[in-house]
């Protein structure tokens, strides 16, 4: 059984060109996920890394969109870039 730890997804330090966005916890699984879609990757092919069901995938987007104010994976892959959370 996997532990899921709260993690906080925070915006870059260095850049000043890096959007700032309100400190938002995050679970290592939803911070996978994230890394994920922005390596481009479908729900299925994310399930599949991950070892859950796609459904699994689809709650986990749905609520990464709410927490962090978008409604599309692109909106969602763009945020994580901007703000230097994932690094491109």
């Amino acid at each position: 059984m996997e532990t899921q730890t709260n993690q906080p997804a925070r915006a870059g330090s260095g850049a000043a060109a890096l959007e700032q966005i309100p400190r938002i916890y995050m679970t290592n699984r939803e911070i996978q996920v994230v890394k994920l879609l922005v390596r481009g990757q479908s729900n299925a092919a994310i399930a599949v890394e991950l070892g859950i069901q796609i459904q699994t995938v689809k709650n986990l987007l749905s609520g990464l969109y709410a927490k962090l104010g978008v409604s599309t994976r692109l909106q969602l892959v763009l945020l994580a870039l901007r703000t230097g959370f994932i690094a491109s």
